[in-house]
């Protein structure tokens, strides 16, 4: 593309000026214009950018070496593009997607250059935050593993792993450790009620925080200050617990010390330990006067007691420093005993005062301090893994629902709530392992953080759930950012040369309309989460009322459909099937009807559905298949006519490994000769050709027949249709409802198929006497529908038997 006119230049800057960032050089890259979102971007004015070059912007631009790589593109007649990194005026850096177009005059040379920008300055900054945070995880879990004694158990307190640290410090090895409780390192030091209250904690989602005293494999005692951190489910119910612990033997060891040396002569004793050991006291004025400082610590950190005592600013604490430590200092020389934590050049240390009374006036204050340097940084770890997820990096269920909380209470912004679950997630584990879907995972979280403003919160809840706190309620813009969500995940993934494919369905609820708490706002999204997979995935639903109104109902329908059977709701009713030749009745198909006990009789088109998709389907239809071989054994002991019964199966029957079984169990049970059985399939049953080759070639060496229902409106292929023992086809009734051209055309083709492979044919729903003619004339060998007898109860069918003689 380039550009032949100069005087059309201002014009199409002026068509540009509404999206982009838009300025003009000469050959000599000295700028000539430049439209006001360019200023607006860099900050300087149009008079500060005209007549210099773009260094102005950036000062390790080299004005000729840009100039020689325009000119080399000019004469391929190529335009350029590329990621340009600047600094505004306040030497803020920005970044702009610059597309480089030549200007040429009539003689074809390159007058000027146009660089049409698009600023993309909040991409690259999120995507390096993103890489940032990740970074740190990564350090901040080297360093745990290295620096504590670390332990997992579950919920019940079986450790489930613990690191070289706690093998070392307890000389037991993993495999001695893994399996058992902590009762194995059970000194036998804390009473009973130390542990419930240990316990009644974790229990509540606590953290519990104390000193513990071990016993070693070797039956020497060791002391650990421990943190333990629940790990909460959906449920905000502990399923894990992870404990923290540092070695503090050596500052108990040391109070045992002090304690022993207070007799004596003590400084020699404790000079040598690795923490510290001090005594201060109050002199006339009522100052601290430290009158003993000993230990490694002190050494570590040039600290003496002379140096302590010192006033202004040769004193080597801090103003801050000493407005945090005066008044634990003055609250133990009031006989108050304290504990606290301090913060000083990069370590952190607990600190213990207890006084030192005689005749109840405190003489003196006694105290240690104990490093926890390595203690307070895994503590920092392990609370970042309570709060984010240790795979993607992004905010847990835990920390999502926190922030959801609290700007419900503030109530200052609406919000939406986007539910998102990956689609066939479970094929990706399943056939390229989880280390490809593991990268599918952190692909998509790092796509979702790009496609959100600075302000909105991704989380991932679990699997592949991802969910969304969006700033932004406008039912359009939330489509608009859906669309862009799905768009982005649905691109593919390469993952070492395997490219794969993934794509989100999303359910979206808002703040206040939809919900004005975290559990219903989360519901109605996972509601409309569920429409969207239901109709077709790959795409996003927001919650509505009556969307929920159809799910409550279908939940209370399926709630009901569960009890069904035992309470004696589900009955069959029966459809007599004729022959057309003699008009004598051959069988009848069983059909399960539902008669609720308070809402009546339900359709089988709105509890059908749900039995299907809640696998009630499974019971229900073995409670068909035997209800019906038992009706039918029964009038034949009744002497009336002997007829064919037909039952239905689904898919799920069907593909179940014990459907064989089952359908040889119920004859048995009911002793009906399998001649007597006729199992119905749907066409589209039959798209496994194999699988459904070798089910259906056992029923049919059994000597039961096969009948495949709704035929024309699946998808199998007539090839195979020659291989399947079937010995019966059903016309389905839409091609009968409209006798047009086209459908008797379809209607005789299968006949003529079904006549060809010695195959009966059945045409149900025969309504009408036009029908009946139709299907007569061209030979059809059974029928079935409203025209010769609706569905009827067994009584009804009993009457009608009486009637035909045997």
């Amino acid at each position: 593309m380039v550009l032949t006119e100069a005087r059309n230049i201002h014009s199409l800057s002026r068509l540009l000026d509404e999206k982009f960032c838009v300025s003009i050089a000469d050959t000599n890259g000295t700028i000539t214009y430049v439209n006001k979102r360019f200023c607006e971007l860099t900050q300087f004015s149009e008079e500060e950018l005209v007549g210099n070059t773009y260094q102005v912007l950036a000062p390790s631009h080299d004005p000729q070496k840009i100039i020689d790589e325009m000119n080399h593109s000019d004469n391929q007649h190529l335009v350029k593009q590329h990621i340009v990194e600047g600094l505004t005026k306040d030497q803020t850096p920005y970044w702009v997607s610059a597309t480089v177009v030549p200007v040429m005059d009539n003689e074809q040379k390159t007058t000027h250059y146009i660089s049409i920008d698009l600023d993309i300055t909040a991409e690259q900054l999120t995507s390096e935050r993103y890489n940032q945070t990740l970074k740190v995880l990564h350090n901040l879990e080297s360093a745990l593993d290295h620096a504590s004694v670390i332990a997992a158990t579950d919920a019940a307190g079986v450790i489930k792993y613990v690191n070289d640290k706690f093998c070392e410090l307890s000389m037991y090895a993993e495999e001695e450790l893994v399996g058992r409780t902590h009762r194995l390192i059970n000194s036998g030091h804390h009473p009973k009620s130390f542990f419930e209250n240990m316990w009644k904690t974790i229990k509540k989602g606590g953290v519990w925080r104390g000193e513990v005293k071990n016993r070693a494999k070797d039956g020497s005692f060791y002391w650990m200050n421990t943190t333990i951190v629940p790990f909460l489910d959906e449920h905000d119910q502990p399923f894990e617990y992870i404990s923290i612990r540092t070695d503090i033997t050596a500052r108990i060891e040391a109070e045992q010390a002090l304690e022993a040396a207070l007799k004596n002569d003590f400084r020699t004793t404790v000079k040598n330990l690795q923490n510290a050991i001090f005594k201060y006291e109050a002199d006339e004025n009522g100052r601290i006067l430290i009158t003993l400082l000993e230990g490694q610590i002190c050494e570590k950190l040039g600290l003496t007691s002379k140096l302590l005592n010192t006033r202004g600013n040769s004193n080597p604490f801090s103003n801050t420093e000493l407005k945090q430590l005066r008044p634990y200092a003055y609250a133990a020389l009031n006989g108050e005993p304290c504990q606290f934590e301090l913060d000083y050049l990069d370590h952190s240390f607990i600190i213990y005062l207890s006084p030192v009374s005689d005749n109840g006036t405190v003489i003196e204050v006694v105290g240690t301090c104990v490093e926890i340097t390595e203690r307070k940084t895994a503590e920092k770890l392990v609370e970042h893994m309570a709060f984010y997820d240790a795979l993607t990096g992004l905010p847990n269920r835990r920390l999502f629902k926190s922030e959801v909380i609290e700007n419900i209470n503030r109530a200052e912004n609406d919000f939406s709530i986007m539910y998102l679950d990956l689609d066939r997630f479970k094929n990706i584990n399943d056939s390229l392992g989880h280390y490809i879907g593991d990268e599918v995972l952190k692909a998509v979280a790092e796509r979702l953080t790009l496609c959100l403003g600075p302000n909105d919160l991704a989380c991932r809840l679990a699997g592949d759930e991802f969910v969304i706190m969006l700033r932004e309620t406008d039912k359009e813009k939330v489509n608009d950012i859906s669309l862009r969500i799905i768009e982005e995940i649905s691109n593919s993934f390469i993952f070492k040369s395997i490219e794969v494919y993934i794509t989100p369905s999303i359910g979206i609820s808002r703040f206040p309309t939809d919900g004005e708490d975290y559990d219903t706002l989360m519901r109605n999204a996972d509601t409309a989460l569920f429409l969207a997979k239901d109709q077709g995935k790959s795409t996003h639903r927001f919650f509505t009322q009556e969307l929920n109104n159809d799910m409550i109902e279908k939940t209370l329908l399926e709630m009901d459909l569960r009890q069904a059977i035992s309470r004696d709701e589900i009955e069959l009713h029966y459809q007599p099937q004729y022959d057309m030749k003699t008009g004598r009745m051959t069988g009848v198909e069983a059909l399960a009807r539902w008669n609720h006990s308070k809402k009546g009789l339900i359709s089988p088109g709105q509890f059908i559905p749900i039995a299907e998709e809640s696998g009630l389907i499974l019971p229900i239809g073995l409670w068909v298949l035997e209800t019906a071989c038992k009706q039918a054994k029964q009038w034949q002991e009744q002497g009336l006519l002997t007829i064919r019964m037909s039952v239905n199966v689904s898919i799920r029957q069907f593909k179940q490994p014990t459907f064989i079984a089952d359908v040889l169990g119920v004859l048995q049970r009911t002793g009906l000769d399998p001649a007597y059985l006729n199992i119905e399939i749907t066409e589209s049953m039959t798209t496994d050709v194999q699988y459904s080759q070798k089910i259906l070639q056992r029923l049919h060496d059994e000597g039961i027949h096969v009948s495949i229902d709704d035929f024309g409106t699946g998808y199998s292929s007539l090839s195979y249709l020659s291989k399947f023992p079937i010995t019966h086809l059903k016309i389905d009734q839409i091609f009968l409802q409209d006798l047009s051209s086209s459908n008797t055309a379809i209607i005789k083709t299968i006949i003529e198929l079904a006549k060809n492979l010695s195959i009966d044919v059945i045409a149900e729903g025969v309504e009408t006497e036009e029908q009946a003619i139709f299907l007569s004339t061209l030979r059809c060998d059974e029928v079935q529908g409203f025209l010769y007898s609706r569905p009827l109860p067994k009584l009804e069918v009993e009457k009608l038997l009486q009637t035909i003689p045997v």
